[in-house]
C-alpha cells in the first residue's frame, strides 16, 4: 500500500514539474520543491524517485540561465542521492552527468564540460538498453560542443556518428537535415568551402525529397549558412539569393535570432559590394533586434557578432572613431571581467573569453583600426601598436592549441589561423624598412618561425614529457590504448560494410585514450607542466652560435601575396620579399611536374624564374663562403627539389647542386636537437619483392582503388645487402622483412634503411603508410605504429616512393611518413619526393651510406653521392627525375668533414708499426 501511495505522490508532482517546464514556468518549480521537501509523502519516496524530481529542478535552474546553481543541484541533490541507489538506470545517471557538462559549457568552463560530456557519452554507448535514437541525439549534442570548441576533427566524427544512427531510424529526415546544417556551418568556419557545398547539396536534397518533414526554421538556417559559404567564395549573386531565401522564411516577430543573422549576412554582402549605407542599415536593424532579445534573457554573445560587423563597416567606410566605439562594446561583452590596457585591449594572460574565435576576430579589427590610423597620419606609432597587438592573437592561438588532445585537431585549427602570422610579418618588415631597427626584423622572423611545425613540436614535447615523467606501467597502458584506437581506425578505413558500428567502436577507443591521458595529467603534475609548456622559437644568437660557418638557413613564409625568406648565417641575418602571384604559382606547379616525369624537358625559363623569386637575391648577399643551405620550406615549396633549379647567373653549370649542398628541416627549433654520436655504427635494413597478391590485398583493405598497381621491387634486396655490408649490419629480406621484425628490432639502431613500397594519402595523412613483406597478416606500417614504438635512430632512409610527400598544412608542412618518423623519435630522414628508378636509387643510397661511413656530415654525404651519380651516368639519365627526388630532412650535422673510423684505425695502426720499427732499430744500434 505504501508503495502505491509513493507512486501516486511521485507521478502527481513529477507531472506537475514537467508541465511547468513545458509552459516555461521554471520559477514555479523552484517554489514547488521548497514545499515538497517538507511533506511526508516526499520524505517517504525512495532514492530513485527523489533523484528524478531533483533532476527536473536542476533542469529548471539551467533553463533560467542559472548554470552554477544547476550544477550544484545536479551534483548535490541528484548524483549524491543516486550514489548507492541500485534502482537507477545507467542512462538516467548519464543524463544528469550530461546536463552538468552542458551547464559548464555555458559557463565557458570548456575543459570541465568536456570531462562530464565524455563520461556521459561513454555510459550511453555502453548501455545496451539505451535507444539508438537517443544516442544519436547525444552524438549530435556533443558534436555541437566540439564544434564550438573549434575541434573540427572530433566534431565531424560525432556528427557522422549521429547521421549514421539517424539513418537507421524511421522519421528522422529532419534530424539528419539538422546535423548536415551543423556540418555546413562548421566547414565554412574552417574555410573548407567545397566540403560545405557538398553538405549543402545533401541537406537540400533531403528537403527536395521530403519537403513536409523539414521545419521552415531549419531550412532557413541552411539557406543562411549556404549564403555565408558563397559570400566567402566571393559568389555574391548566389550568396544574396540564398540569404534572401532564408529571410523569406523568417520574421522578426517569430524568429528574431535567426532573422537578425539574416540581416547581418545581407549587410556583409552589401559591405563586400561597397554599398556601405545598405550594409549599415541592415546591421542597425539587427542590433536593435539583438538588444531586445538580451532584455528578454538571451545570451549576450549574440550581440558581440553584431557589434563586430558594425565595427568592420565603419572601419571600411573610414569612420574610425565609430568603428572603435562599437569594437570596444564587443570587447566589454566578450571578456566581461578582463583587465584592459589603455587601447581597450584585454590582457590575454588573465582574460577568459566567451569564445576564442570571436576574440581573435575582435583583436584583428583593433589591428585594422591601428593600420587605418597609420595610413591616414603616417605616424608609425600606430603601426607599432598594430604589431604589438599581433602578439595578442599569437597568445590566444597558443592557448587554444594546448587545449586540443589530438594532433589532427591542432592541425585543423592552426591551418585556419595561419593568415594572422602573414599580416604580422608584413607589419614588422614595414617597420624595419622605415626605421632600420633590427628589432623589427627579428619580430618578423619570430612570427614566421612560430608557425613552423608548431604542432610537431607540441607532439614531440608531449612525447618527451610522457616518456620522462611517468612510470613504465603507465607508458605501457597508454601504448595499449593507443594501439586499440589505431586498430579500430584501420578497421574503419578498410571496411566496406558495417561502418556505422565500427565508427562507434572507434569513438569509444578514442574516448578511452583521451580519458586516460586526462587522468595522467591530474596524477602527474610534472608531466602536465611540461606537456603544456608554450613552444617558443629559439633565440637568433643561439642558432647562429651553433651554425657551421659555411652554412645558411633559409626559412620561407608564403603569404597571400608575398614570398618572405629569412636568411641566417653565423654572422648575418636578413630577409628578402618577392611577389607570390599566379605567375610563380603556375611556374612551381609546372616545374615540379616536369621533375616528376623523365619524358618531360625541364624548362630552364621556369627554373630561372623560381630561382630568381626564391634564391637569387639571398645567394648574392651571403657571399661565396657559404656552400651549404638548409631550407625550411612553406606551402608549395615543400614539393620543390631546390637543387634541381638552375642558377640564372651561372652559364657554365647546369644545376644548383653543383654549387650548394642542400638539406631541409621543418623548423629552426628542430635544427639542433640532442644528437647521437658523430659516427653511426649499428645498421638495420628491410627489403621485400612482395607476393603476387600485394595489389589485391591492398585493394581489399581499401588502400587504393581502380587500376592502380604496385610493381615488384627488383633491386631492393641488393640495396639492403650493400647497406648492411658497409656497416656490417642486420638485414631482413623478403619473408623476414615483416612489420613484426621492424617493431621488434629497430628501436636501438643508429641507421634504419627501408627499401620498400610506400603509399601516400593526400586527403587523409593518417592513412599514409609503408608496406612491409605482405606474406604476413599485418604488413602495413602507419604513423600510429610509430607513436607507440619509439625509435632512437639518428638516420632513417626511406627509399620508398613519395615518402617525403603528404598533405600540406600552412606553416606546419607535409603530413606524411617522414614527419611520422621524426615524431617517432628519429632525428634525420632521407626520403623521396617522387618515385624514381630503382637503378638510380640504389646507386645514390649506396654511395650515400659509404660517405656516411667515411665520416662525412649527412647533408654533404647525400650531396656528394648525387654529384658522383651525375658524373658517372649517361647524359639521358641526368634529368632531375633520376636523382633530385631524394632529400635529407631533419637536423643540422655540426660535425666537420672528418676522417672515417676505418681510416683512423689504419692511421693508428701505422703509427704503432712505425713505433715498433723505430724502437727495434734503436735497440740494434
Amino acid at each position: 500500500m505504501a508503495t502505491v501511495q509513493n507512486d501516486d505522490f511521485f507521478n502527481k508532482h513529477y507531472q506537475e514539474i514537467n508541465q511547468n517546464i513545458k509552459q516555461k514556468r521554471y520559477e514555479d518549480n523552484l517554489q514547488l520543491i521548497e514545499n515538497l521537501v517538507k511533506q511526508k509523502g516526499y520524505k517517504m519516496l525512495d532514492c530513485y524517485y527523489k533523484g528524478k524530481i531533483s533532476h527536473k529542478i536542476g533542469v529548471s535552474y539551467y533553463l533560467l540561465n542559472r548554470e552554477s546553481e544547476a550544477i550544484a543541484y545536479f551534483k548535490e541533490e541528484v548524483l549524491n542521492t543516486w550514489e548507492n541507489c541500485a534502482k537507477v538506470p545507467p542512462s538516467e545517471r548519464a543524463n544528469t552527468i550530461y546536463n552538468i557538462g552542458v551547464s559548464y559549457q555555458y559557463l565557458n568552463d570548456i575543459e570541465t564540460a568536456k570531462l562530464y560530456l565524455d563520461e556521459a557519452l561513454y555510459i550511453f554507448e555502453n548501455d545496451t538498453l539505451y535507444s539508438s535514437y537517443k544516442l544519436a541525439n547525444k552524438y549530435h549534442g556533443i558534436g555541437k560542443f566540439y564544434k564550438n570548441k573549434n575541434d573540427l576533427f572530433r566534431a565531424e566524427l560525432y556528427f557522422k556518428n549521429a547521421i549514421n544512427l539517424y539513418k537507421q531510424q524511421d522519421n528522422t529526415k529532419a534530424k539528419q537535415f539538422e546535423v548536415f546544417n551543423n556540418l555546413i556551418a562548421m566547414s565554412k568556419e574552417f574555410k573548407e568551402y567545397e566540403k560545405a557545398k557538398k553538405y549543402i547539396d545533401e541537406a537540400l536534397s533531403i528537403h527536395e525529397n521530403f519537403p513536409e518533414t523539414i521545419p521552415k526554421l531549419n531550412l532557413a538556417w541552411v539557406y543562411l549558412n549556404a549564403g555565408t559559404t558563397h559570400l566567402e567564395l566571393k559568389e555574391y549573386k548566389t550568396a544574396k539569393q540564398m540569404a534572401q531565401k532564408g529571410l523569406n522564411l523568417l520574421t522578426n516577430e517569430n524568429k528574431p535570432y535567426y532573422f537578425a543573422i539574416g540581416l547581418e549576412l545581407m549587410a556583409m554582402i552589401y559591405l563586400e559590394e561597397e554599398k556601405f549605407n545598405l550594409a549599415e542599415k541592415n546591421l542597425m536593424r539587427s542590433l536593435d533586434i539583438r538588444n531586445t532579445m538580451i532584455e528578454k534573457g538571451e545570451s549576450k554573445l549574440s550581440i558581440v557578432h553584431a557589434y563586430e560587423n558594425l565595427s568592420d563597416i565603419f572601419i571600411r567606410k573610414g569612420d574610425i572613431e565609430k568603428g572603435n566605439h562599437n569594437l570596444n562594446k564587443a570587447f566589454d561583452i566578450l571578456v566581461a571581467n578582463a583587465s584592459f590596457d589603455k587601447e581597450h585591449l584585454p590582457i590575454i594572460k588573465t582574460s577568459k573569453s566567451l569564445d576564442n574565435k570571436h576574440l581573435i576576430r575582435l583583436i584583428e579589427l583593433k589591428i585594422k583600426i591601428f593600420k587605418a590610423k597609420y595610413k591616414r597620419s603616417k605616424d608609425i606609432k600606430f603601426l607599432k601598436q598594430a604589431l604589438s597587438t599581433q602578439h595578442k592573437i599569437d597568445s590566444v592561438i597558443n592557448r587554444s592549441l594546448v587545449s586540443f588532445q589530438f594532433e589532427q585537431s591542432k592541425l585543423d585549427f592552426l591551418n585556419l589561423k595561419f593568415e594572422h602570422y602573414g599580416k604580422a610579418i608584413e607589419d614588422a618588415l614595414e617597420l624595419h624598412r622605415i626605421t632600420g631597427d633590427p628589432f623589427y626584423l627579428k619580430e618578423a622572423y619570430y612570427f614566421s618561425s612560430k608557425t613552423k611545425a608548431i604542432v610537431l613540436q607540441y607532439e614531440l614535447n608531449q612525447a618527451d614529457a610522457f616518456q620522462s615523467n611517468v612510470s613504465p606501467e603507465i607508458v605501457k597502458h597508454e601504448q595499449d590504448l593507443r594501439a586499440e584506437m589505431h586498430a579500430q581506425q584501420i578497421l574503419l578505413s578498410e571496411a566496406t560494410d558495417d561502418k556505422d558500428s565500427l565508427l562507434q567502436v572507434y569513438t569509444k577507443a578514442q574516448y578511452a585514450l583521451d580519458s586516460y591521458l586526462k587522468e595522467i595529467e591530474q596524477k602527474e603534475p610534472t608531466y602536465f607542466k611540461e606537456k603544456y609548456t608554450f613552444i617558443r622559437p629559439p633565440k637568433l644568437k643561439d642558432i647562429q652560435g651553433d651554425l657551421p660557418s659555411n652554412m645558411a638557413v633559409v626559412e620561407y613564409f608564403l603569404s597571400e601575396n608575398n614570398i618572405y625568406s629569412f636568411w641566417l648565417t653565423k654572422n648575418d641575418f636578413f630577409s628578402i620579399t618577392t611577389p607570390y602571384d599566379p605567375t610563380i604559382i603556375k611556374a612551381l606547379d609546372n616545374f615540379i611536374a616536369q621533375c616528376h616525369d623523365p619524358k618531360s624537358e625541364v624548362s630552364e625559363k621556369l627554373s630561372q624564374l623560381i630561382f630568381e623569386r626564391c634564391l637569387k637575391k639571398g645567394i648574392k648577399k651571403i657571399g661565396k663562403d657559404i656552400k651549404r643551405l638548409c631550407i625550411i620550406p612553406d606551402g608549395q615549396l615543400h614539393k620543390l627539389s631546390f637543387e634541381a633549379l638552375i642558377d640564372s647567373d651561372n652559364k657554365t653549370k647546369k644545376y644548383l647542386i653543383e654549387d650548394y649542398t642542400i638539406s631541409y628541416s621543418y623548423s629552426v627549433a628542430l635544427l639542433f636537437r640532442k644528437q647521437n654520436s658523430s659516427f653511426l655504427e649499428s645498421y638495420i635494413g628491410f627489403s621485400s619483392r612482395y607476393s603476387g597478391q600485394l595489389n589485391q590485398k591492398l585493394k581489399a583493405r581499401k588502400r587504393f582503388f581502380g587500376s592502380e598497381n604496385l610493381m615488384q621491387l627488383v633491386l631492393s634486396d641488393e640495396e639492403i645487402k650493400r647497406g648492411a655490408a658497409i656497416f656490417d649490419g642486420e638485414m631482413y629480406i623478403d619473408n623476414e622483412a615483416s612489420l613484426e621484425n621492424f617493431l621488434k628490432h629497430s628501436s636501438d639502431a643508429d641507421i634504419i634503411h627501408l627499401s620498400l613500397h610506400g603509399l601516400v594519402d593526400l586527403d587523409d595523412p593518417g592513412r599514409s603508410c609503408i608496406l612491409f613483406d605482405d606474406n604476413q597478416k599485418e604488413f602495413i606500417l602507419s604513423a600510429q605504429n610509430l607513436y607507440g614504438n619509439r625509435l632512437n635512430a639518428d638516420l632513417v632512409l626511406l627509399s620508398t616512393c613519395h615518402s617525403a610527400s603528404g598533405k600540406i598544412y600552412s606553416g606546419e608542412g607535409v603530413q606524411g611518413m617522414s614527419k611520422s618518423f621524426l615524431l617517432g623519435g628519429a632525428h634525420n630522414i632521407m626520403s623521396s619526393l617522387w618515385n624514381a628508378t630503382e637503378a638510380s636509387s640504389i646507386a645514390i643510397t649506396t654511395s650515400f651510406l659509404e660517405n656516411i661511413h667515411d665520416g662525412l656530415p649527412k647533408d654533404l654525404a647525400l650531396h656528394q653521392s648525387k654529384l658522383d651519380y651525375l658524373s658517372r651516368t649517361e647524359p639521358n639519365k641526368k634529368h632531375p627525375y633520376y636523382w633530385a627526388n631524394f632529400i635529407l630532412l631533419g637536423e643540422i650535422d655540426k660535425t666537420k668533414e672528418s676522417i672515417s673510423p676505418t681510416i683512423w684505425i689504419v692511421i693508428v695502426g701505422l703509427f704503432v708499426l712505425f713505433f715498433f720499427i723505430w724502437h727495434y732499430s734503436k735497440r740494434l744500434k
